[in-house]
């Protein structure tokens, strides 16, 4: 993808990450401070979906996930949690939530941080267009997948930086708990101790 113009300086930028976490593991660790680096972000909010519109049901309930993101993000300076979908009633809609942001950081620019697996499906979620608007958007390339910008998103603003390119996802970890797997090097030790502890991803009885 090209570079685009970027926004201009008002406050510090701020990058935001979304997602289900469930759970939260390293690639998106390691894509966060990638981003954070790469763009030069004062911080970056990693923001838990509370009812994504186009994923499954989370494994994990709402508390779960959101204690786990904090488990994994509570040592690091710049990265902040903010829950405000779990808060919001009704369908976790992007939009919704870069407009409330706009509410409480009303002179900052969001760099919002998608992988290229994203891009897609980006034109099929809800107000799609407005929500080009109102960030500047950071794309990781993921493996398998292009990073060729569908003509609907001809708009957008953004450019590519150098995320992970692991083949890790929630999904693998959560399979690989469920058949009793270590995954000492691909969460956080905090994050498996929550685990363990609360006794998530159990593994599967034949």
């Amino acid at each position: 993808m090209n570079k685009k113009r970027r926004p201009p300086p008002h406050d510090a930028p701020v990058g935001i990450l979304g997602g289900v976490f469930d759970p939260i593991h390293y690639g998106h660790l390691a894509t966060a401070k990638l981003a954070l680096d790469y763009f030069g972000l004062s911080k970056i909010l990693f923001i838990p979906s509370g009812a994504p519109p186009h994923k499954p049901a989370p494994c994990a309930s709402a508390r779960n996930r959101l204690a786990m993101l904090r488990c994994a993000v509570g040592t690091y300076r710049r990265f902040e949690v903010w829950d405000g979908e779990l808060r919001r009633a009704g369908p976790s809609y992007t939009v919704d939530t870069l407009r409330q942001l706009s509410g409480i950081y009303p002179r900052t620019p969001f760099f919002f941080i998608i992988g290229s697996d994203n891009l897609q499906e980006m034109p099929l979620w809800y107000e799609y267009r407005t929500l080009l608007s109102l960030a500047y958007f950071c794309i990781a390339p993921r493996p398998g997948y292009t990073l060729k910008i569908p003509r609907r998103l001809s708009s957008m603003n953004g450019e590519t930086f150098p995320g992970p390119q692991w083949g890790i996802s929630s999904t693998m970890v959560r399979e690989y708990l469920q058949r009793g797997y270590s995954c000492d090097f691909l969460l956080p030790h905090s994050v498996i101790k929550y685990i363990h502890t609360h006794r998530l991803y159990v593994p599967k009885i034949a």
